[in-house]
């Protein structure tokens, strides 16, 4: 049946390349790459296939009854041993039960490791260990073979049978030299040809060479495609996430509890109070040091894990924005708890579009003159490298607090953007009022986004200067016209600032203790010192981590690094690609001293401490703030675009100023030959990152496979 769909899609993509119109270059294109398609999936891909083509083999089976094989070790850890064979063998396929629910005392497994050691004319003493591996995987015909790259008659065969823990397996035979038969995939056929067209139209296509402002329909078009593609890829992820876990795409809206965020501190705000309802054990309050985790552990006491624990009673760290806007109004409007999944994918989404919308204020204000395929191809670096894609694998409170600041601070600078305190035009005090909200609200989810707050003081000082240089008929309208933009830009701050630190107040008698000090975590924060070799390890996992290539699916791995640091730093988890590789444009801000000599001295005053602060200063700093609660990926999520988007801003003004003929060329294809790396990352470590041991566990393994062909 595939053999039959993907000759059909290849039939459909040659004529689609043969009877379409098209320039002569792109039909030879299309035709190479069709060709070259199909070349590797008969040669490379089914490789395997050939294997024994050269040699003398002869095909031969044996079941449990057969004389030469001794079976052993049950249906928990079946052991085959073949002896006394005296020929050649180049493959073995086993033939085993796994299905669920066979017999009552029969319990089945998604899949089941095969490893095989071998006696040839090499090594005839004793068994070579090992001498091929794999994983035989319900479903997966193609997986009950493996080959063997043996010398000479083979003697002895020993495989052995380890189902996943738990599981059970029930051999019936193995067939030693069977062709393994051909398989041919119609999705890799699909990537592939949809990948080097996509490639190929960014860095030819004539309107994607062509300018902003000549095709600024085409480009917002083509930017909201690609941003409803990425919020259906949120959404896919979430489902596999539920159904994983339950078997269900959702955990359903009527849910009677919830975590910290959407539960304990809803209850606790509509009880009108900041602590939480549950009360700490006498027994927790009793200890010498309640934060200390060895403590509480030894004392085998129970404790509401990474809460706030303040004068003998239960706080929650995180930010309150989501309670306010979403989870307090839900429960009273319908009294059940919002789910958490959902929370994630609704803020996650929000911050995705924004996003986008953020970038296309940032191409309208600045970009006029840069070619469809550059921004575009920054477009998907940005959405690719954002971190966000971490929050929707695993989605918790912690990611709660994450998606919401992210979502914030998109709709912040996107406003802030479309304000006019930018470029030429009237200055939109809806705009700057709600830019300001918003990013209130990101530090109200998360208080680490306070910087960007720091960060927009600056545009909104020269919007202050761009007001005050407006025309007016009388002093008295320049005085308004100037209050009035000052208590758009800064009273969101002052009234959303002054709820923090007046939460901040009620919980901990000062109106700047955030109190993640307080947190009952593995480590004790209230005595946790500063080390510069403990902040260095954000630094170089998000920045200069080097990704690890191996021939094996999703291809590109993590390369997290400790750097060897002593004492104790928390490490959530070890995947890591740093900024520099997984998005190969930041290095542009080694072109800064260029860059600024190709502006006037009026841009450079605006431009320069703008991107200098919000761009590369404030991710600095939130790299930097993290040596105390240690290194989680998804921490990216609060710097990673931004830091991104300066190094873009940068290259984007050489290629209108200073680039001409093959140079511009360079540029363009250097960016879209990017978006191409940054997918190959990103996809490499989320796929690493999601949960993939519940009920979708062999669909997981069977879609490694196709990429894993030669296993």
């Amino acid at each position: 049946m595939d053999l039959v769909l993907y000759l059909f899609l290849f039939l459909l993509l040659l004529a689609s390349v043969i009877f379409l119109p098209k320039r002569a270059a792109t039909r030879r294109f299309g035709l190479m790459l069709l060709s070259a398609a199909l070349l590797l999936e008969i040669f490379v891909c089914n490789f395997h296939s050939f294997h024994l083509v050269l040699g003398n083999y002869q095909a031969v089976t044996y079941t449990a009854e057969s004389s030469e094989l001794t079976l052993s070790g049950g249906v928990s850890n079946p052991t085959l041993e073949l002896r006394g064979l005296s020929f050649p063998v180049g493959t073995l396929r086993l033939e085993c039960e796994m299905e669920e629910n066979l017999e009552e005392d029969f319990v089945g497994t998604p899949f089941v490791n095969v490893r095989v050691d071998a006696k040839d004319e090499t090594q005839q003493g004793y068994y070579r260990s090992a001498v091929t591996e794999g994983q035989l995987i319900r479903g997966d015909e193609r997986s009950a073979y493996l080959v063997l790259n043996l010398s000479g008659n083979v003697s002895d065969l020993r495989i052995r049978l380890t189902p996943k823990t738990d599981g059970a397996v029930r051999f019936r035979s193995v067939t030693l030299n069977e062709s393994i038969p051909m398989v041919f995939s119609p999705l890799r056929l699909l990537l592939l040809v949809g990948a080097a067209f996509g490639i190929y139209a960014l860095i030819t296509c004539p309107s994607m060479k062509d300018t902003y402002e000549n095709r600024r329909a085409r480009f917002r078009a083509l930017a909201l495609l690609i941003t409803l593609a990425l919020i259906l890829g949120a959404a896919a992820i979430t489902f596999l996430y539920q159904y994983d876990r339950t078997g269900g795409i959702s955990g359903g809206f009527q849910q009677s509890s919830g975590n910290q965020i959407t539960q304990e501190l809803v209850d606790a705000f509509e009880a009108g109070q900041a602590e939480l309802l549950d009360k700490p054990s006498e027994e927790l309050l009793a200890l010498n040091n309640p934060y200390d985790w060895s403590e509480r552990s030894n004392a085998g006491i129970y404790y509401k894990w990474d809460h706030l624990l303040f004068e003998g009673k239960y706080y929650s760290y995180y930010g309150i924005a989501p309670v306010l806007l979403l989870f307090l109004p839900y429960h009273m409007i319908t009294g059940f708890y919002f789910p958490t999944p959902e929370a994630v994918l609704l803020f996650g989404a929000l911050g995705i579009l924004f996003l986008s919308l953020a970038y296309l204020a940032f191409c309208e204000l600045f970009c006029k003159r840069v070619s469809l395929n550059m921004l575009l191809s920054g477009l998907l670096i940005c959405q690719f490298c954002s971190g966000v894609w971490y929050n929707f694998c695993s989605p918790l409170f912690y990611e709660i607090a994450q998606t919401a600041g992210f979502c914030f601070t998109c709709a912040g600078i996107w406003l802030l953007l479309r304000s006019g305190v930018f470029g030429e035009g009237r200055i939109r005090l809806g705009s700057v009022c709600l830019s300001t909200v918003c990013l209130s609200l990101a530090v109200l989810s998360r208080p680490t986004l306070a910087l960007y707050c720091l960060a927009a003081l600056i545009p909104l000082f020269f919007g202050l200067l761009k007001c005050r240089r407006g025309e007016y008929p009388n002093p008295a309208k320049k005085r308004n016209a100037t209050l009035s933009y000052l208590a758009s830009a800064l009273l969101p701050f002052v009234l959303i600032g002054s709820l923090q630190m007046a939460y901040n107040y009620v919980r901990f008698g000062s109106v700047m203790d955030f109190g993640i000090q307080y947190s009952l975590t593995i480590n004790d924060f209230t005595k946790a010192e500063y080390h510069t070799d403990l902040a260095m390890i954000g630094f170089h996992n998000f920045l200069f981590a080097f990704p690890s290539v191996r021939p094996e699916f999703p291809y590109v791995f993590a390369n997290f690094s400790d750097l060897a640091a002593n004492g104790y730093y928390y490490i959530a988890n070890r995947y890591a690609v740093g900024l520099l590789f997984s998005a190969l444009p930041t290095w542009g801000y080694l072109a800064a001293i260029p860059a600024c000599r190709a502006m006037t001295k009026n841009e450079r005053r605006q431009a320069v401490p703008t991107v200098l602060a919000a761009c590369l200063l404030v991710p600095l700093g939130i790299i930097f703030s993290i040596w105390e609660s240690g290194y989680g990926v998804r921490y990216c999520t609060d710097f990673a675009w931004q830091f991104i988007l300066g190094a873009l801003s940068i290259l984007f003004l050489l290629y209108v100023r200073r680039a001409e003929g093959q140079t511009k060329r360079i540029l363009q294809v250097f960016l879209v030959l990017s978006v191409l790396v940054a997918f190959l990352c990103n996809f490499g470590l989320v796929y690493a990152y999601m949960s993939k041991s519940g009920l979708l566990e062999t669909a997981f393994l069977r879609f490694e496979r196709i990429f894993d062909f030669w296993m």
